[in-house]
Parts: C-alpha cells; sequence; structure tokens
C-alpha cells in the first residue's frame, strides 16, 4: 500500500489560538488541557497540550500543511 501524505485541509490562522503569537515552523492540532482543541505553536503544546496521537494532537508543518510524524 502507497503511503498516503496527510495535509491540513482547513485555512490555517497566522497565529496560534493560545499565545496568539506566529507558529513558528511546526503547528499543532490537539487537545487543549483545559478540554478544547486548539491550534497551538510547539511551545503552547510543550506545556498545555495533552500530547500527540489519535484523541490527542497532530503535528503539522507551517509550510506545506503535511502532517510530521
Amino acid at each position: 500500500m502507497k503511503n498516503e501524505i496527510k495535509k491540513w485541509m482547513s485555512p490555517l490562522p497566522a497565529n496560534c489560538e493560545v499565545c496568539g503569537k506566529p507558529f513558528g515552523k511546526y503547528f499543532i492540532d490537539g487537545k487543549h488541557i483545559s478540554g478544547p482543541w486548539a491550534l497551538m505553536c510547539e511551545k503552547c503544546h510543550s506545556t498545555q497540550g495533552c500530547g500527540l496521537g489519535m484523541g490527542s494532537g497532530q503535528k503539522y508543518s507551517t509550510a506545506t500543511k503535511e502532517k510530521v510524524g
């Protein structure tokens, strides 16, 4: 079976929904410790995210919107 590249298909805001700063090289669509999901920069995800994986979060390249890892 061919490896399928997974991409973020929705519009991407310019800034992290938690801190309001630009994303940087990557962004995470992930569960926040307070409950709701958010598009987070790596820094916010490292302190306020619930990890990576199904049901927790996915990491994407900001430049290509391709899933990383």
